[in-house]
């Protein structure tokens, strides 16, 4: 028997295959960005500080149009969330680094930075460079010896002559100068981007160039330095003067000018050896001590003096300064015409002008009005002023209460220009606000007389049917009112709300309570918050935030250079109402001479030459005593 033959055909089991992952294109896209910000964030880290002139940085939050000395943070090692950029010069006065910036906009980057590399090179120089999205291209030239603000300043304007893309404004201020380094994040998206291996930047920022690379660089800049001192104008000195000093009398914004950014005029002082010299003229015809002038170096604020005395080795800094001051000082008792006796023969007013008075019953009747307004104030603003408009509005109807507590009646009869200097703001505006808040539904100000002459627009305090209650039964907060303290001109109003909420409570606040008592948005109060921890305004606590160090509202607003936007803006009021009082002499008045008084607060002397003399920490512009200058 014949089988028949079975074919079996076995077909093999699949095996599973591991699927293949297909990236979306916004998946690609975003670990591409994920990878950019982990190289950047690399760079940053191990290059800002090494680069930068001091531990500190810039923050843009605008988006890279403008970084405000307000945002000035600690250089995080974390990369940063805006476009940063780092202080250049020290509070010392010198640099670590030659920042040069090669703008796209202002000549042929490529060929300028492919010349200065040879140049470099020929110098034995080695150096760190990066670029930017938009084609500009920053080199950076490390040093082991710190470089005096003066000596950076001129090589890198010497450079500037001979590169034409060149912007040498980063060394033009010991204040204001700042770059972005490797890492940052640029104003339209991406970052600085090195064009170098990072471990090579690494080993040039870990190893900068000797002393004698410098000296190599500067024989090669002559001409370009020739250049430069060439276009100095000769000073109005005489030639055999030493240690030459105008005897025009030195106006103090100047020496804060020099003090702070590093800068002199050329055609008035040959040296800075000369310029340092009229700044401490200044600051001693002015009553200061040299313990002043020390406490602005080492806190930074007259950084540019600092740099003045890099020269010498540390350990003869002080002594080169102390010797300068008692130069200073014989100059200052020779133009006063010192008597034998000892007493100069110049008055100095800088006592502090007592503005309190006494305690009657009928000033404490007047006090006790005050302080009720001011919680009717405080009620009114969450409810009708948290607008931006608003804003300003509060620390208007802050000035009135501060003047009125001064003056001791709830009617005023001050200028505008008055209120402008108290709340960092233009008269006209102010005079537009007044008439706002008088004719709103429920005001807290009307006006009780009208402006004829010489006479101020009177307003009187008033507390509005619907806020009677509230003042009357509310408990007052501790605390003086403050229209807009000196620092927040440069901190901003919000700030100022924000520490003002923190002062005047009994307790330590968490964020959310600032925010209820404040009015203003959460987000605008954590900013606030980190912006016044940051420049150590204020402390963390285990319960909230608490003031930390009252002291330093004085310090920053010089640091800041408040005192001379102040000292301007009333030089400005000084001359607009000599004007209108030279305008109304010469005006013919059927009614006889009008009352001549003061369009001014009334313990602000209008004899007394302009210049703010902080007594303590709770001085206000509006409360600011003049004092005579040398």
């Amino acid at each position: 028997m014949h089988d028949s033959l079975h074919t079996i055909v076995f077909e093999p089991t699949p095996v599973p295959s591991t699927p293949t992952r297909v990236l979306s294109h916004d998946a690609r896209i975003q670990g591409m960005e994920d990878l950019e910000k982990a190289r950047a964030a690399a760079e940053w880290k191990a290059l800002a500080s090494a680069i930068a002139g001091q531990p500190m940085m810039r923050l843009s939050k605008d988006g890279g149009r403008n970084y405000f000395t307000k945002n000035t943070r600690p250089i995080s090692p974390a990369l940063p969330s805006f476009p940063a950029a780092v202080m250049v010069t020290g509070k010392d006065g010198c640099v670590s680094a030659f920042c040069l910036d090669f703008d796209s906009g202002r000549g042929d980057v490529a060929a300028d930075v492919s010349e200065l590399k040879s140049l470099l090179t020929k110098c034995g120089l080695r150096w760190i460079e990066d670029t930017s999205p938009s084609g500009g291209i920053h080199v950076y030239i490390p040093w082991r010896n710190r470089v005096d603000f003066t000596t950076a300043r001129e090589c890198v304007e010497a450079l500037a002559k001979r590169f034409q893309s060149l912007d040498p404004s980063p060394h033009q201020s010991v204040y204001s100068g700042c770059i972005r380094v490797p890492g940052s994040p640029w104003k339209r998206g991406g970052y600085q981007t090195l064009t170098q291996p990072l471990s090579v930047a690494v080993d040039v920022a870990m190893l900068p160039n000797p002393s004698p690379g410098l000296v190599a660089l500067r024989t090669e800049l002559s001409p370009e330095l020739a250049v430069l001192r060439e276009a100095i104008p000769e000073p109005t000195t005489p030639p055999g003067a030493k240690n030459a000093i105008s005897d025009r009398t030195m106006l103090r914004s100047e020496a804060e000018q020099m003090g702070r950014h590093g800068t002199f005029d050329t055609s008035r002082y040959n040296s800075p050896s000369e310029a340092r010299q009229a700044v401490l003229a200044s600051a001693a015809g002015s009553g200061w001590s040299l313990t002043d002038v020390q406490k602005r170096m080492h806190e930074g604020t007259w950084a540019g003096l600092a740099g003045f005395y890099a020269r010498y080795t540390p350990s003869q800094r002080a002594k080169a300064l102390k010797r300068d001051w008692l130069k200073a000082e014989a100059f200052c008792a020779k133009k006063a015409n010192v008597s034998p006796a000892g007493k100069n023969g110049r008055k100095y007013d800088t006592s502090r002008i007592n503005t309190q008075g006494g305690l009657g019953v009928k000033d404490l009747t007047t006090h006790q009005y005050l302080r009720s307004w001011e919680r009717a104030l405080n009620a009114y603003e969450r409810t009708h002023l948290r607008s931006r408009e608003g804003i300003s509005l509060r620390f208007l109807l802050r000035a009135l209460l501060e003047a009125a507590h001064k003056k001791d009646s709830p009617v005023l009869e001050f200028g505008v220009r008055s209120y402008a200097l108290a709340t960092g703001t233009h008269q006209a505006t102010v005079a537009r606000q007044l008439r706002l808040l008088a004719s709103g539904s429920t005001p807290l100000i009307r006006q009780a007389g009208e402006g004829r002459g010489r006479h101020a627009d009177a307003y009187e305090l008033v507390i509005p049917d619907e806020y009677a209650v509230i003042a009357e039964t509310m408990t007052w907060k501790k605390g003086k009112t403050h229209a807009l303290r000196p620092v927040f001109r440069e901190l901003g109003q919000v700030a100022a709300l924000v520490y003002e909420a923190v002062e005047k409570s009994e307790g330590d606040l968490n964020t959310p309570r600032i925010a209820r008592e404040t009015g203003l948005s959460p987000t605008s109060t954590k900013d606030a918050l980190e912006m016044l921890y940051a420049w150590q305004l204020i402390s963390r606590t285990d319960s909230g935030w608490a003031v930390a160090s009252p002291s330093k509202l004085r310090t920053l607003a010089e640091y800041f250079g408040v005192l001379e936007a102040i000292a301007a803006q009333y030089a400005a009021h000084r001359q607009q109402r000599a004007q209108w009082h030279a305008w109304l002499d010469n005006r013919t008045n059927a009614f006889g001479s009008l009352a001549l008084i003061t369009d001014d607060y009334e313990y602000a002397d209008e004899d007394i030459p302009f210049w703010p003399d902080y007594e303590d920490h709770q001085t206000t512009l509006g409360s600011l005593t003049m004092r005579r200058t040398a």
